[in-house]
């Protein structure tokens, strides 16, 4: 009994500690409202760290893609959004849930440029 206990102990210890992979509808906003590129985000997290990439497409149809990479603490995202065929530098965006945090809200700023990401789970 003790050793069921214990290995059943294990797996939790184990699963909760692995990776897992998520994928977001992401529209980008422009600080006036107007959409500026829709798309998918593909992450995979491990512990606080998260890792991924971009497929966006920009309101002129040209495709975007980014890299993703950064954390997750207390539920709140925290992303460089880096190499963007955009030509964008120092993109970093906080991310914070909403809607049973299904939906991630937040500002990006990319030097003195800000736009707005809204992020669903998919």
């Amino acid at each position: 009994m003790i050793k069921l206990a214990l290995t059943t102990a294990a797996a939790v210890v184990a699963f909760s500690a692995s990776a897992y992979a998520a994928g977001f509808s992401v529209t980008e906003i422009a600080t006036s409202g107007i959409k500026r590129a829709n798309g998918t985000w593909t992450v995979t997290a491990e512990g606080d760290k998260v890792s991924g990439k971009a497929e966006m497409q920009l309101d002129n149809g040209t495709p975007q893609t980014y890299k993703i990479d950064g954390k997750i603490e207390g539920g709140v995202y925290t992303l460089n959004l880096t190499d963007r065929t955009d030509g964008k530098k120092d993109c970093v965006w906080v991310g914070k849930p909403n809607e049973g945090a299904k939906v991630y809200n937040g500002d990006v700023t990319c030097g003195s440029e800000k736009f707005s990401i809204r992020a669903g789970v998919q």
